[in-house]
């Protein structure tokens, strides 16, 4: 039961993890760590209809605490610095960049509205949120990339 739950939304808490940790290994980590954490509380899931928030909320949290780490941790090997120092950045597209600049619930919620073609109410299912509260974050991440787009494009009045 758990594994086949596991599998019906492993795009979805791939993309969760991807937009708070930014690359694709922490994002792999969170999940996996997210997924043992709930395998060791899969008692306390008492209703099978709510799998996919229960699960999204351990990961959010997962991924929070590795982001809390790595603030308090961060250091760069000499060698990963040197590598980075000699390759040179690969350009993004600019409403990609825009969004990556979000905080994580709101690019999460234009990553899945907007990519993956999720509407607001398997949002708000997914996620454990009203729908109201998906609403108003995606008016509030719309008008923060307007924000971005426009000042990075020179159109700012």
């Amino acid at each position: 039961m758990f594994q086949a739950e596991v599998r019906r939304i492993e795009k979805l808490l791939y993309r969760i993890a991807w937009s708070y940790m930014g690359n694709n290994a922490d994002a792999e980590d969170a999940v996996q760590d997210a997924l043992i954490k709930a395998w060791e509380r899969r008692e306390s899931l008492r209703d099978l209809k709510l799998f996919r928030p229960w699960m999204a909320r351990i990961l959010t949290n997962q991924c929070k605490d590795l982001l809390r780490t790595r603030k308090k941790w961060s250091f760069s090997p000499l060698e990963d610095a040197a590598a980075e120092a000699t390759e040179p950045p690969v350009p993004e597209a600019p409403v990609m960049e825009a969004v990556r600049k979000l905080k994580p619930e709101y690019s999460l919620l234009i990553t899945l509205h907007y990519a993956d073609g999720y509407s607001i109410q398997e949002l708000a299912d997914a996620l454990g949120l009203p729908p109201s509260t998906v609403k108003t974050r995606m008016r509030i991440a719309r008008k923060q990339l307007g924000k971005t787009l426009l000042m990075e494009g020179g159109m700012e009045e």
